[in-house]
């Protein structure tokens, strides 16, 4: 089966269910979508039927939905680390000071 990428990305490609519930994905599409075999894809449900989505796309749409709530030059990593810092600080004061590695040994 000879599949080109701007097909079957907008229409529908026929599969059967076999034996076990298992749905063979066309190699073109797997090789397309970069999955080979022991590859962990999400199936989702809604009204419409099924999409199956790979984890790295899902993480993408992730990224890009959350995305637009960050601000310009706003460094996301940085601010958990501040709040972890602040955290950790308090607990600190809370239950006295921790003990380096260093000085458990």
């Amino acid at each position: 089966m000879d599949i080109k990428v701007e097909t079957w990305i907008s229409q529908p490609v026929k599969v059967r269910i076999a034996a076990g519930g298992r749905v063979v994905i066309p190699a073109e599409v797997r090789q397309d979508l970069g999955v080979k075999e022991g590859d962990e894809l999400l199936l989702t449900r809604d009204g419409e039927g099924i999409r199956m989505t790979t984890v790295k796309q899902a993480v993408r749409e992730v990224q890009a939905f959350f995305g637009q709530f960050k601000k310009p030059g706003e460094s996301v990593v940085d601010e958990f680390l501040a709040d972890r810092r602040d955290e950790a600080a308090k607990e600190d004061c809370e239950s006295g000071p921790r003990r380096s590695r260093k000085q458990r040994k």
